[in-house]
């Protein structure tokens, strides 16, 4: 399972069958397919001494225990630095080998799309997004420019290596530019942290905190499963078919490439709500 999940490996490993909290959803340890054969089934039957105490192991532990862990204390300081309006943000992207632009060095990525849901502090939501292909760089910086709101949070899913690593690659390759890209990486918050320290652990998320595990911890009635196009690789796909599509295949796969974009901001928004729910009902038992 490292790097890409073999394709066959659902066929090979079933874990459509176990529990939420099986000994196998146990993240970073080497010892759980021992426990497995030794018929250790849950997290909850572990013998403390034989995990090696990564705090995420210790809030799915916990878990569970009791269906699910937050941790408070360092929840809400984090919540507490979001400011309105909040900006729910997302990128997809290309990777050359060969660089095919200006100012591209060899396996740079181009962005050829965002998706962009504001909420005020009202409730109310809107959405802005950018598909096009080619060198489409300095049109996606610009609309990005002039759709971001100048102040309030923008929270991003996993942006280190990903939306604010390609902002600096951006304004690297367009300097006069620089100044408003950097104003936007430097109000970035990183959604996925209080998932991947194991502030937030729910059973099922079985293992994983990817946007696609978390939505259905969050919301009954939203899902992926009926898109078009799925993940991003397939976004990927589609866009590499984009310019030798008719036109009636072109309006079908950029439509499909952003209801799939949009699907990961509103999914950022649905998961942030859940976790201010969550904080809300946690608070209100330990009153």
């Amino acid at each position: 399972t490292t790097g890409r999940r073999c394709r066959f490996y659902d066929f090979c490993f079933d874990e459509s069958q176990e529990p939420d909290d099986s000994i196998l959803f146990l993240t970073t340890s080497g010892h759980k397919l021992d426990l497995y054969e030794e018929g250790i089934q849950r997290i909850k039957d572990i013998k403390i001494d034989t995990i090696e105490g990564f705090r995420l192991q210790y809030s799915q532990y916990m878990a569970s225990l009791y269906g699910r862990f937050l941790d408070l204390g360092a929840i809400i300081p984090w919540i507490s630095k979001i400011q309105y309006p909040v900006s729910y943000l997302d990128f997809e992207w290309d990777t050359f080998a060969l660089p095919p632009y200006k100012n591209m060095k060899p396996f740079d990525v181009l962005c050829f799309q965002y998706s962009l849901h504001v909420e005020n502090k009202d409730g109310q939501l809107s959405h802005h997004d950018f598909f096009s292909t080619g060198d489409c760089r300095k049109k996606f910086i610009e609309s990005l420019i002039d759709n971001v709101p100048k102040e309030g949070t923008i929270l991003v899913y996993n942006m280190e290596g990903a939306e604010k690593l390609r902002l600096k690659q951006l304004a690297f390759q367009f300097p006069e530019y620089k100044e408003e890209l950097e104003s936007i990486w430097n109000r970035m918050m990183d959604l996925s942290k209080p998932f991947e320290l194991g502030i937030f652990y729910d059973n099922k998320m079985r293992g994983h905190y990817s946007l696609k595990n978390l939505l259905p911890v969050f919301s009954d009635d939203i899902s992926y499963s009926n898109l078009e196009i799925q993940n991003g690789m397939n976004a990927v796909f589609a866009y590499r078919t984009y310019d030798q599509a008719t036109m009636q295949q072109k309006q079908f796969i950029s439509g499909e490439i952003r209801r799939y974009c949009a699907m990961d901001t509103y999914a950022e928004y649905i998961v942030y709500h859940g976790l201010l729910k969550t904080i809300k009902e946690e608070t209100c038992q330990t009153l």
